[in-house]
């Protein structure tokens, strides 16, 4: 069928309507580690192309989207034009790997007034805080409204995590209106203290993801500077924060960061929502791991085994002493160290091993007995085997990690989402889903009535495997990287073209209004990305 609509011949966006063609845009990128890192970069890459960039005026991160979300708005405010950002940007995720360089600073660096436990989110947060990428910024230094010549016009900025202690939101928050209801519950953040908070803590705290990283613990575990050191910073919260709240990935309460957004934006100032969002279509969330054959080792048995065996190491430490003793005093110094001595320690050191492991079990046993109100937990334990206690661990595990990481987010997500899409007016017609799979999703309708917006093949692939790229913290390859950033430069350009022939058909009919002239540009674009189906 032919397009009803005309191309409008290509022409640059001209001058500046603050307004712009799609009027204010307020983006928000989803948590995924790099890969939500690299298809946002994409995103950002093709609406600087098309001039959009200049109408954003909110960003809201999560977790991955927040690396990329913190180093694009410090770009901005130190004036770096977007090529030199993404370059630089681009070489940081290709050289870096977040986990092996956290885990190099795992036992060093613990600065006074820490808590002893190694903690590979504050590792992480040392890696975030290298001059390559954050510094030591401070989210004081991102002064709003940001005025760019030619860039975003920032009003709000959040990164977006979630408290533990009431299980809800928590953000760190730039915004031209002070009175926003934007900080997390009940705990706000007073002015001074949320300056003060340093770039590479907030998107710590941002990405801080249950499973692969222990909670982050505001403010103690935060770095201060020395005119607020740490004791000034919890005199200054006051009460609602004494001992500290642990913040985990902002994904666990909202991973797209939209209700922050929509919170932003009250009151009849709705914005155009761009939601870039790397979430996989998952349907298998967990599978049930094969079946392991009982096995006849019980943990009774392991027990009963360990006391033989401290028994055994005991006695042949004592009998060693004494043969080394009488050795010793009958002149037989040669060979002593090895006949002798090592045996000694080897077996000393295996009962005090064993009398600290049952200790340590003990110390479990308490706990779980506290916690389940049982009062003999051995009793019943004691007659599994050890491949069924294995494979109980393996279960709880999986589903637990299943739970936190898919299943809990998915359910979030789509709640989020709805209610922005069928609760609230004010975003009909003003949001647009920038899924990672939106290429392998169909339109029957629009695809007939618009043929060359209908994605070939290749862009079908492409959506593909970005969606499949694993959520890590590291690529392998430069090409892993440069592949999930074409899927979301393609991806953007294709959700903006469908976007407008469902939402703007009336201006793309007149060829001089700045929605058609924004179109023609996306339609070559599109022709680049898809192939000659797109022309």
């Amino acid at each position: 069928m032919s397009d009803p609509i005309p191309a409008a011949s290509p022409s640059p966006v001209d001058g500046h309507d603050p307004s712009g063609p799609l009027g204010d845009l307020a983006l928000s990128f989803s948590g995924g580690g790099y890969r939500a890192a690299a298809f946002h970069l994409g995103a950002l890459r093709i609406l600087q192309r098309m001039g959009l960039l200049r109408d954003v005026v909110a960003l809201s991160t999560v977790s991955g989207g927040s690396i990329l979300g913190a180093a694009w708005v410090l770009s901005v405010v130190r004036g770096e034009g977007f090529a030199a950002f993404d370059r630089r940007f681009a070489d940081y995720l290709a050289r870096t790997n977040v986990i092996r360089e956290a885990l190099g600073h795992l036992t060093s660096h613990r600065e006074h007034g820490h808590p002893d436990f190694p903690s590979l989110i504050r590792s992480a947060a040392r890696v975030y805080a290298r001059p390559d990428l954050f510094g030591d910024a401070r989210m004081g230094d991102i002064r709003v409204p940001v005025q760019s010549a030619d860039g975003p016009r920032f009003r709000e900025i959040i990164f977006n995590s979630t408290q533990f202690r009431t299980g809800e939101d928590f953000r760190f928050v730039r915004s031209a209106d002070p009175d926003l209801p934007l900080h997390g519950g009940a705990l706000h953040l007073p002015h001074g203290v949320d300056e003060r908070v340093c770039v590479a803590d907030a998107v710590a705290a941002s990405s801080c993801f249950p499973g692969g990283f222990e909670p982050l613990l505001f403010p103690q575990q935060f770095h201060w500077p020395a005119e607020m050191p740490l004791p000034k910073v919890e005199e200054a919260l006051g009460a609602g924060f004494k001992g500290g709240v642990p913040l985990m990935d902002g994904g666990i309460w909202d991973n797209q960061g939209v209700e922050s957004l929509v919170l932003a934006f009250h009151r009849g100032r709705a914005a155009t929502l761009v939601v870039s969002d790397v979430a996989a279509r998952e349907d298998d969330i967990y599978n049930f791991p094969p079946g392991h054959t009982r096995g006849w080792v019980t943990l009774r048995m392991v027990s009963i085994l360990g006391w033989v065996l401290f028994g055994a190491s005991l006695v042949s430490a004592v009998l060693l002493a004494i043969a080394g003793v009488d050795a010793w005093k009958a002149g037989a110094h040669g060979g002593f160290l090895f006949r002798y001595g090592i045996p000694f320690v080897f077996c000393a050191v295996v009962a005090v091993a064993l009398v600290w492991l049952r200790v340590v079990l003990h110390e479990v046993e308490k706990t779980v007995r506290k916690q389940v109100e049982i009062a003999d937990v051995w009793h019943d334990l004691a007659r599994l085997t050890v491949r069924e206690a294995l494979m109980m661990v393996e279960l709880r595990v999986g589903s637990l990690l299943a739970l936190t990481s898919t299943l809990f987010m998915k359910r979030i997500r789509t709640l989020v989402f709805d209610n922005v899409v069928s609760g609230d007016p004010e975003y009909r017609g003003k949001l647009m889903a920038n899924f990672i799979y939106a290429m392998d999703l169909e339109h029957p309708e629009r695809f007939a009535k618009h043929p060359w917006l209908a994605p070939s093949p290749a862009m079908r692939k492409l959506a593909k495997d970005a969606e499949a790229f694993p959520t890590t913290l590291w690529f392998d390859t430069r090409e892993q990287l440069e592949m999930v950033a074409r899927a979301g430069e393609a991806t953007m350009c294709f959700v903006l073209l469908l976007f407008l022939v469902e939402n703007r058909e009336a201006e793309l009919r007149d060829p001089e209004s700045p929605v058609s002239k924004l179109f023609a540009r996306l339609r070559q674009e599109w022709a680049a990305f898809n192939g000659p189906a797109a022309a």
